[in-house]
């Protein structure tokens, strides 16, 4: 029992590697896409040319783009952008703190950036539902005649589409950190279970050596009395150190012989 559970224990190990090489590259193209829909100026937009974005907009197809150029039109727009911005940092800060395997317990690592994740999850998806809710802005509804949470003539770009499916990555990167918090806790278990069982001969060997130079050893302190003249004594065990850890004399006297 003790070698199959060795043997599942190295197959584990070795399966428990390649999950987790698989959670830090999806981790990463996640954190990649999410900078990518955060920057994006175009989430809606019609034929036209004219888009919007998070903090930016466009009413004709003239205009140049710049990832640092910031022109709100609401506050749900405000709103929905801080939130996205925090989603990405989240998830930045969750790629980095894989370096904490070399300070940390693999497992206490996986549960803080699955925390992580699971935050990002919550403001990504609060990104994307409040900011429909802007789309009843003026400059919104000279272009696509929108209302809100009603797009008018404006169509969704691959921005906001894309933004949808993050949120989903994000969930599912943060349920397999929980698992992976669970699975390396059950690991550290097994592991420590099978070095007791090996180490259990040892120290029953151990103590039986100790029991036995004990015994030796008091035996040793120990002599029979040997039977005075005249009399017929019973041996007995006489302990050889303080008089008031000596044995009593037990002699049975007897009428000598005719």
């Amino acid at each position: 029992m003790q070698q199959f559970s060795l043997a599942y224990h190295s197959i584990y190990v070795r399966n428990w590697r390649v999950l987790g090489a698989i959670w830090v590259l999806c981790a990463l193209s996640t954190t990649v896409l999410q900078t990518l829909v955060l920057i994006h100026p175009a989430w809606i937009g019609n034929d036209e040319g004219g888009y919007f974005g998070l903090y930016d907009y466009c009413g004709t197809n003239e205009c140049s783009w710049s990832p640092f150029r910031v022109r709100p039109l609401s506050f749900s727009f405000e709103l929905s952008a801080f939130m996205v911005l925090s989603a990405t940092v989240l998830s930045v800060l969750a790629v980095f703190s894989i370096l904490l395997l070399v300070l940390l317990r693999d497992r206490y690592v996986f549960l803080l950036c699955s925390w992580m994740h699971l935050f990002s999850f919550m403001a990504m998806l609060g990104g994307c539902v409040v900011y429909p809710n802007g789309w009843e802005n003026p400059r919104v509804r000279e272009i696509c005649e929108s209302k809100k949470y009603n797009l008018g003539l404006c169509q969704l770009r691959w921005p906001y589409l894309l933004a949808f499916v993050l949120i989903f990555d994000q969930l599912t990167l943060s349920m397999l950190g929980f698992v992976a918090f669970q699975l390396t806790f059950w690991l550290e278990t097994v592991r420590f279970r099978a070095s007791v069982e090996e180490t259990r001969p040892s120290l029953c060997g151990l103590l039986f050596v100790v029991t036995l130079f004990c015994s030796v050893f008091y035996f040793c302190r120990f002599r029979i009395k040997e039977p005075q003249e005249g009399s017929r004594t019973v041996p007995f065990i006489q302990f050889h150190g303080q008089e008031s850890y000596q044995c009593k004399n037990l002699i049975i006297h007897t009428a000598a012989p005719d």
